[in-house]
Formats: C-alpha cells, structure tokens, sequence
C-alpha cells in the first residue's frame, strides 16, 4: 500500500520533560520507529502499525511509560500478526491480536512501576491504528485521539476516555464546556492502572485520499479542530501540516508535549470515496481467547503442535 506519512513530537513550552512518544512500524521483524528519524517503510502483508502515547508520571516515569508501552505493542503484534501466513488470516485474528498487545502493554508498564519505586503510578494514554486490508483498525486507551479527514471534512474517530467526557455522555456537560473544564484531562482508561483496561476498538473503511491523524492532547487540546482541518486541507506535505500544526499548538500556549502522527492514503487499490461519503465506523466484537482461535495463531507461524 502506498502511505505518505509523517511523526513529529516537541516538548512545548512548558514542560521540562517530554513524556509523548510516537510509533511507526511495518511489522515486519525491523526496529520499530519510537520517537526517532522517519525511514521509508515498506508496507506488506502485515500493514502499518502507527501509535501515540501520552505518558504521566513522576521525575521521567511518564517518559519510560510511553515508549515501553509502544514498544510492547510492537513486539506482541509482531509476534502475533505479523509473523502470520500472508493470506491466511482473518479480521478476527487481527482484533484479538491487537485488543491483546494493548493488554500486554499495560501489564508491561505496570511490571516496570512495581519494579521501580521512582515510576510508582506512571501510565500512559495509547492511540493505535493498524493500516490493513483496505481498513484501519484503531484501539483506544485515554484521551490521545485518531481523526480522518476526508473531501476537506474532519472526523474525530476516537471518544476521550475521560471525566468530562463520560459527563458529556451524561448530558451534565456541553462539548463546549468540556473544552475548558479544569478536570478536562482526568483520564478514565490508562496503561498501567491496575484494574481491568476498557479497549476500545474500531473498524474504518478507508477511501483514496484519506488523511488520518493519531496526535496527543497538547496538539488537540490546543488547537480547534476546525483549524486542524484548516491546515491538513492545504495540500501541504505530512511533514509539514504537522510543523504547522505544533507551530499553531505552540502559539496557543504549549502548555503540554505536542505529538502527532499523520498518512496520507492515495493508494490506488483504495475505492475513491463517494460525493459526502460518512466514514463507515464501527466497533466489531472481539473473539475470546479462546484456544480455537489462539491454537490456529500458533499453527499459522508455526508454533502449533506437530
């Protein structure tokens, strides 16, 4: 599939630290992209793994929270998916694989907490999206957030995890006021918290044009959305919508770390949306892991029984 694509993170203004991290990744045995230079990267079978995290924490325990939560993600669905028999497997195995690896992650960051005191209570918030089969397929933790923009218009794709959100759902809350609430960043969903993550996942048909966006709260906490539209509407590279956008975050405040992720999706294989075509968004089921399905993994990278 061919992606253009750019990652850019900035401390911002205010923070000493800075505890955001992107991934990119083809899933295909390479050293992921944490936080490093953009590469070319071939995308097979596989798909394209992107993610942000906003981690939290003391001292730099937010910062070690983000990439080793990235990084444990990459590893499990390497392992997991992208070792798979190319045209053997289903959207169902992807699911669990993916639901799996966000499990996985939290258990790490959670590992690393309780082995060192000085990271005790870190977490991070995790936005990921696997590019595959004509689909991304997109897992949420925290306020970290995917936007498609398709034919100029903007779609959030991800719900915030948070107080003022669940309030919003509520109905005690407007959108509006949620902007500005001094809770508005009380997150509901991290890894690394000790009860039980609520993964959320979701399927989105892609179209050819298609830009997708995965960024932090210091980028969409800071900048209107309907200016975030503004910028990737003109048909500038991924690189530099993004400088743009971190240089519009900077302007409003910069009062936490800035991090973005951004694809441009004109792959030929991909339908050409129609006129005011909707994202087609839903939220598939999750198979258990049940050793059905867990054995018929193992057979397809060859870790099933003889």
């Amino acid at each position: 599939m061919l992606i253009d694509y750019a990652a850019i993170t900035h401390p911002g203004k205010v923070r000493k630290n800075n505890e955001d991290a992107y991934l990119l990744s083809a899933l295909d045995g390479e050293e992921p992209i944490i936080n490093g230079p953009a590469r070319s990267l071939k995308v097979g079978d596989p798909g394209l793994l992107v993610a942000v995290a906003d981690g939290m924490g003391g001292a730099a325990a937010g910062e070690v929270a983000s990439h080793e939560g990235l990084a444990a993600v990459s590893l499990f669905l390497f392992g997991h998916w992208g070792r798979l028999s190319p045209g053997k497997v289903v959207e169902a195995e992807l699911l669990l694989a993916l639901k799996t690896a966000v499990e996985e992650a939290s258990d790490a960051v959670l590992r690393y907490s309780d082995d060192d005191r000085t990271a005790r209570g870190m977490g991070s918030t995790l936005t990921a999206a696997i590019i595959w089969n004509g689909c991304a397929y997109v897992a949420q933790i925290g306020d970290s957030r995917a936007y498609l923009v398709r034919q100029g218009k903007m779609h959030q794709i991800t719900e915030d995890q948070t107080l003022v959100n669940d309030l919003v759902a509520q109905g005690t809350l407007t959108r509006e006021q949620a902007r500005t609430h001094p809770q508005r960043n009380m997150i509901t969903q991290a890894l690394g918290s000790p009860q039980p993550l609520r993964v959320v996942l979701s399927r989105l048909k892609l179209r050819r044009g298609d830009r997708l966006l995965c960024c932090s709260d210091g980028l969409h906490g800071e900048v209107p959305d309907a200016r975030i539209e503004e910028v990737i509407n003109q048909g500038l590279s991924p690189r530099r919508s993004l400088e743009l956008l971190v240089e519009e975050a900077l302007v409003h405040g910069g009062r936490d770390n800035i991090t973005g992720v951004l694809l441009v999706l004109n792959d030929p294989s991909l339908a050409l949306p129609m006129a005011d075509e909707a994202p087609d968004l839903v939220h598939p089921g999750v198979p258990s892991h049940g050793r059905g399905l867990w054995a018929r993994l193992l057979d397809l990278i060859g870790g099933g029984a003889s």
